[in-house]
């Protein structure tokens, strides 16, 4: 390992006077360079300093046109020759903010669940259908991999992000902002029908949402994908909405996705809580579900309008039109029967007091049968009554 200052000015140098030259060994180097660069910050987050200094040495070696790389093996030389860090300094140079940006959300974060056992408050349950899900939390750059363990979503692993330039909460077309909602993976784009700018490939998700449209949000083109091969990553703030994940991360989620299905959650920030507190969430959240259910079968049109919020919104009805079409079927029913599969319920991630429900609903009556798959939003109203504040099917 160098030793002198001398050699750490001539890599701190370098690392902004080399340019890339794109080749097809780009493509091979992409993923062997970060599974690489994972190496250096697993030793750097266990506190094996002098581990990580020869590894980042190995990896500057192999992947000189790394400037990540190159950063960050930068900061370890400059602390092991006790000078002052590279990540803490002081710059104005753009591209030196953002390699900094990069590699401080990589290095510092810190993987609270593993250590607490803890579970992502947002998702209340997983239908048996969906084997896994996407949890971005935005504010840290940070995709999870969730694996639904007999309803129960556990964090199995997680990666490296980027998302809009504008940060995230997007409203309109052209904000530069990564959505917050939930949303599910639809398709997926082949490289070979994308530009270089995608990387390994796309999955674009639902945006703009049932919610989305309700509240007048726009845009289009909100995907996870990956990234030029001449660049192996990307800052944390560097698309135009999409989440953007190195094609090493891209390549293994695909094994994970399953189309129409995956759920894609992406919030500002996860709120961690206790397996305990989040059973009891699951339990009052189907409370919910069944009261609605028994409420509709029961043929009470009174106490099935009370399950509807005064401010209630369908995509044909809104409450005085909902309460008038309650009344007028129901009175033609002699039974009503309601099974209710495939159940998802997510705490909607900009509302703490709205839970969002989507299953398959099997009807059946004495003059009208149908399966069709519905969504639900409830809101904690004021009286501490969840109610259905919007409704799709």
């Amino acid at each position: 390992i160098m030793k002198n200052t001398y050699s750490l000015i001539l890599l701190i140098t370098t690392l902004f006077c080399s340019t890339f030259v794109y080749s097809s060994e780009a493509t091979v180097q992409s993923e062997e360079a970060e599974m690489a660069l994972l190496e250096v910050i697993d030793h750097m987050r266990n506190g094996n300093n002098e581990s990580a200094l020869k590894a980042a040495e190995k990896l500057n070696k192999n992947y000189p046109n790394f400037k990540l790389g190159k950063i960050i093996y930068a900061d370890l030389l400059s602390s092991y020759l006790r000078k002052k860090p590279k990540l803490g300094s002081i710059s104005e140079d753009k591209g030196l903010i953002d390699l900094k940006d990069e590699a401080k959300a990589r290095i510092n974060f810190s993987s609270i669940y593993k250590t607490k056992d803890l579970l992502p408050k947002s998702i209340i349950m997983l239908a048996d259908n969906i084997p896994y899900a996407f949890l971005v939390e935005l504010s840290k750059s940070r995709l999870y991999l969730i694996r639904n363990n007999n309803g129960i979503p556990e964090v199995i692993s997680d990666f490296y992000v980027s998302i809009g330039k504008a940060g995230f909460n997007k409203k309109v077309s052209g904000d530069n902002k990564t959505p917050v909602g939930v949303y599910k993976i639809t398709s997926y784009l082949v490289d070979q029908d994308l530009p270089e700018l995608y990387g390994d490939g796309a999955y674009p998700i639902n945006y703009p949402n049932i919610w989305d449209k309700k509240n007048r949000r726009t845009g289009y083109g909100i995907w996870i994908h990956g990234v030029p091969r001449d660049v192996y990553s990307r800052p944390p703030l560097t698309s135009e909405g999409c989440v953007v994940t190195s094609n090493h991360t891209l390549r293994k989620l695909k094994k994970y996705t399953v189309l129409g299905k995956t759920p894609v959650i992406l919030v500002e920030k996860i709120n961690w809580i206790k397996r305990n507190d989040w059973h009891e969430n699951k339990n009052n959240a189907n409370k919910i579900i069944e009261t609605w259910k028994n409420s509709w079968e029961s043929l009470d049109p009174h106490d099935f309008i009370s399950q509807h919020s005064i401010n209630f919104k369908g995509k044909e009805h809104d409450f005085e039109s909902r309460v008038a079409h309650i009344l007028r079927i129901i009175k033609n029913k002699t039974f009503i029967k309601l099974k209710v599969d495939n159940l998802n319920l997510f705490y909607y991630p900009e509302n703490k007091n709205l839970i969002y429900s989507y299953f398959t609903q099997r009807y059946e009556s004495n003059n009208f049968n149908t399966t069709s798959n519905k969504e639900l939003f409830w809101k904690k109203e004021k009286d501490g009554v969840w109610r259905i504040l919007y409704e799709d099917t």
